[in-house]
């Protein structure tokens, strides 16, 4: 550690921003871009998914290395695979250069290169447990048809395994939820006592109500005149779509205004595609496709309500907090760590059940709270204050940096 206390921080991950989008990768970017911010030095690895981005390049003050090839994740256990055989020379020729003062990874897998290269530890290390990859290879590959329930039964005692030995080597384990600790209580017992819990954040700049949501309706080409309920997940099958659309038959039946707009891509697109089909009701669902960054703000401050259906492993729910910061309710699932971060809002925020009856009962119910304009107006401005308070990520940093500044003084130890 120099003299003035700044760190030189080696963060190794699997999928990565600004390659990819998704709630590990922008809690990982996050509390690297925000240390770095700080003063403090920081090398991420992660693994190639965009054909032709360089192997290094520098993105909002974090230096990113990158492994492996973007056609990696199309192959039998891909990815896999390439975390464990790829990451290690990138990350061997970086300690070798650099003197580290703290690693901190957030996947399993390249953690496991890591260690393998690295030998026994010479920095503390502060693991990020998400969830149980091997729980998600479990319920993810029986979603799927012959080959990736192959690809979890080969590689799902691997995850195990790989999970258990990181979480025994770590110093800290983060968590970002009350559910995280639940479910790391459940698998691996013997890792409770180094569990820290530092919530995630949102960017509070970036995700912030609009001074005109009927403007940046008429940009994304959305009616003005419709009480617009907006989703944006991977359309696959532990995320609720299915139910979320049966559901919202029965709300079109009683309220034709309403339109319900999905972002996402997902191997489940065209049957959900159908399922609007058959339930007769495309003039009030829209499927908007892969979002960027960028229009995805937008979406989250002209929709009226946000809804997220999930079914399983919900571990935090940036998405949540996203729409919340741009002063959109958000209603969802009593699935992982929603009901966290929605009941201390409102209780009614949260629904009393995953399958579409339930959703259909919160969705009329939250229309009807939010066609009253003083209501729906207080709602909002009640959202985004609650954010401010709970989830500013700079609060989440202070309790990282110190938890570092910490370990490495000690040694690793306390």
């Amino acid at each position: 550690m120099a003299p003035n206390g700044n760190l030189r921080v080696l963060c190794v991950a699997q999928n990565i921003m600004p390659d990819r989008g998704g709630g590990v990768e922008r809690v990982a970017h996050e509390m690297m871009k925000r240390l770095s911010a700080r003063g403090h030095v920081v090398d991420l690895v992660g693994q190639r998914s965009l054909p032709g981005s360089p192997d290094v390049e520098e993105f909002e003050g974090v230096r990113i290395h990158r492994y492996g090839s973007a056609a990696d994740s199309a192959r039998f256990g891909g990815r896999t695979l390439s975390a464990l055989r790829k990451a290690g020379p990138v990350i061997d020729g970086l300690i070798s250069t650099n003197s580290y003062d703290v690693v901190m990874p957030h996947h399993f897998f390249p953690y496991r290169a890591y260690q393998r290269v690295a030998g026994p530890p010479t920095a503390p290390e502060i693991v990020t447990f998400h969830a149980s990859f091997w729980q998600e290879l479990k319920v993810e590959g029986a979603e799927r048809a012959v080959v990736r329930p192959l690809e979890s039964m080969l590689f799902g005692g691997l995850a195990r395994r790989s999970e258990a030995a990181c979480l025994r080597r770590a110093d800290r384990v983060v968590v970002l939820s009350e559910f995280s600790r639940e479910q790391l209580a459940s698998y691996y017992p013997f890792a409770l006592d180094k569990v820290v819990k530092i919530p995630g954040g949102v960017d509070l700049e970036r995700f912030r109500p609009a001074a005109d949501r009927l403007s940046h309706r008429r940009r994304l080409g959305l009616p003005e005149d419709r009480s617009i309920v907006f989703t944006a997940r991977r359309l696959v099958p532990r995320m609720g779509l299915p139910n979320l659309i049966a559901a919202f038959a029965g709300i079109a039946a009683s309220d034709p205004s309403a339109l319900l707009v999905v972002a996402g891509k997902g191997r489940l697109e065209s049957s959900l595609r159908d399922q609007v089909e058959e339930l007769g009701i495309a003039d009030s669902v829209s499927f908007v496709g892969f979002v960027p960054d960028d229009e995805l703000v937008r979406y989250y401050q002209t929709a009226d309500l946000f809804v997220l259906p999930t079914m399983a492993f919900e571990g935090f729910g940036m998405v949540t907090l996203e729409a919340l910061a741009c002063g959109t309710p958000a209603l969802g699932t009593p699935v992982g760590a929603t009901p966290e971060i929605l009941t201390p809002l409102a209780p009614q925020l949260v629904l009393d059940g995953s399958e579409p009856m339930a959703i259909m009962r919160g969705l009329r119910m939250m229309l009807e709270w939010l066609s009253d304009p003083s209501e729906a107006s207080g709602l909002r401005i009640r959202c985004r204050r609650y954010v401010e308070e709970k989830y500013d990520w700079e609060s989440s940093v202070d309790l990282l940096e110190n938890l570092a500044r910490g370990l490495v003084r000690r040694g690793g130890s306390e």
